[in-house]
């Protein structure tokens, strides 16, 4: 029995990732099982809000969650502008319907659903007794540009009344089909979806993934990367490292280059599994669509094994080839003349009460680190020296400082702050590039030795739906495996 991921978006805000498995699929459209439980990806907001009532320019990165519900059945008419559910109570016994007017896309290979949320909905009781809900929300949002005009509005309740008429006359899906619904004992709670992080763009024509400590590293009189990036990319994809010799150094920069569409955006999207270190998702696989079509001539049915990488500490970088030559990593100059400054540790309440400064990343308990975000450079470090000359000259060791330049390298970190995968896209010539981080307490167990002790994880080459994609393999936690080490 298929799954299928089902995208809910308001406005332009993804508000939940959710897998739902098939119960029926034809002609006339989608039947979907949402088993309680279910693993899922949901926008964070504050406590106490909805989605609807926040600034659509607001930034609300998806979280690890659950289906908080009991299970839920959901229709989707081909071709109609709305989705009917059925919700049941704990013990399975039909509660309700409710109507959601959308609008929905379906990815060519079927496995995602994206789902635009149109606010308007209608509640229907087991007696058929009906009611609009949000009305004045979906007043409110009329006209907006990033919501429908009134011309849209006026269709999408067109859509709604016709959906009660259907409701007072007991017609299908309200005649009392699947009310019944028992889902069967053997169907196991599906894995939590991909994680979308994209998109990138590769105006080049060459997409790069490589390791971030080492991507501003570059010896004197030494090749742009971008263009053996170039070359690997127009041989259908290879591996790229630093030195002269065939086989990488055990710490050095090395990447994958493949052809990539240079006219569209790449969507990007990430398989997880939980941390040994303390449960929370991490990498498993990371793949990119490369808007080219699959050269069955050239690749056969695949997978094209390109080389291999291993999971930098530091990060990885994913973008475009001539963009990424001008990344400035590490060590690199700030790309703004601006830094941030940040302080935690021992002493930091004393260190707040004297200089002030905001929350800038949150912990539980909310202690730090504190600090000040997009100061001038030399500000920064003058600012730096006045703490560190506080701490000497009061409470003493026990407060660390840092100042972090705008690096190219240091915005994708801070791009990925409380997000998961610590993914973070930003812009680099003008192309959007993405950086991932890998949380230390995980790398720290599995993949500390790098390419030095052979902690290197394949990158293929992949057909899906007749087009070609990008394909980075990290294979999950296996306790019994790895003890066996």
């Amino acid at each position: 029995m298929a799954i299928v991921n089902v995208h809910l978006i308001l406005g332009s805000t993804v508000s939940l990732v959710c897998p739902a498995r098939v119960v029926e699929a034809g002609a006339d459209g989608l039947l979907l099982w949402v088993a309680p439980g279910t693993p899922l990806w949901r926008a964070t907001i504050p406590p106490g809000t909805h989605l609807r009532d926040l600034p659509t320019e607001g930034s609300y990165p998806l979280r690890a969650d659950r289906w908080r519900h009991a299970g839920a059945l959901i229709l989707q008419p081909a071709g109609a502008g709305h989705a009917v559910w059925w919700s049941f109570t704990e013990e399975q016994e039909f509660r309700s319907w409710y109507v959601n007017l959308e609008s929905r896309t379906r990815t060519r290979d079927g496995a995602d659903v994206h789902v635009t949320d149109q606010e308007l909905d209608i509640t229907v009781a087991p007696d058929r007794a009906w009611e609009w809900k949000d009305e004045e929300a979906f007043a409110a949002k009329t006209g907006h540009p990033v919501y429908w005009t009134a011309a849209e509005a006026a269709a999408i309740r067109a859509e709604g009344v016709r959906v009660t008429r259907l409701i007072d006359s007991a017609s299908y899906p309200f005649d009392g089909t699947w009310c019944d619904f028992r889902p069967p004992a053997s169907w196991p709670v599906p894995d939590r979806p991909p994680l979308p992080l994209g998109p990138v763009t590769a105006p080049s024509g060459a997409l790069v993934l490589g390791k971030a400590s080492w991507i501003g590293h570059r010896q004197d009189g030494s090749r742009p990367w971008s263009e053996r990036a170039l070359a690997a990319a127009a041989a259908g994809g290879g591996h790229i490292h630093e030195g002269e010799s065939a086989e990488p150094l055990a710490w050095g920069y090395e990447a994958i280059a493949v052809p990539a569409a240079l006219d569209r955006p790449l969507p990007v999207r990430a398989w997880t599994s939980p941390s040994p270190f303390d449960g929370e998702p991490v990498l498993s696989a990371l793949e990119v669509e490369l808007g080219l079509q699959w050269d069955r001539d050239a690749h056969g049915d695949g997978p094209v094994p390109l080389g291999d990488l291993p999971v930098d500490r530091c990060g990885t970088v994913l973008g475009d080839a001539r963009a990424l030559d001008r990344f400035e990593g590490l060590s690199g100059e700030s790309v703004d003349g601006l830094a941030d400054v940040t302080y935690w540790g021992r002493y930091w309440e004393e260190a707040h009460a004297v200089f002030g400064g905001e929350l800038v990343l949150p912990h539980p308990g909310g202690t730090g680190p504190h600090g000040f975000l997009d100061i001038p450079l030399a500000e920064a470090r003058a600012l730096k020296r006045r703490i560190e000359d506080w701490v000497r000259e009061g409470p003493g060791n026990g407060l660390m400082v840092s100042v972090d330049a705008h690096t190219d390298f240091h915005r994708f970190k801070r791009a990925g702050w409380s997000r998961p995968l610590l993914a973070g896209t930003i812009e680099v010539g003008g192309c959007r590039v993405l950086g991932l981080g890998w949380d230390p307490g995980d790398h720290s167990m599995r993949h500390r030795g790098e390419r030095a002790h052979g902690q290197v994880y394949p990158v293929t080459l992949e057909e899906r739906a007749g087009e070609a994609v990008l394909r980075w393999t990290v294979p999950a936690y296996v306790p019994d495996e790895d003890a066996a080490l």
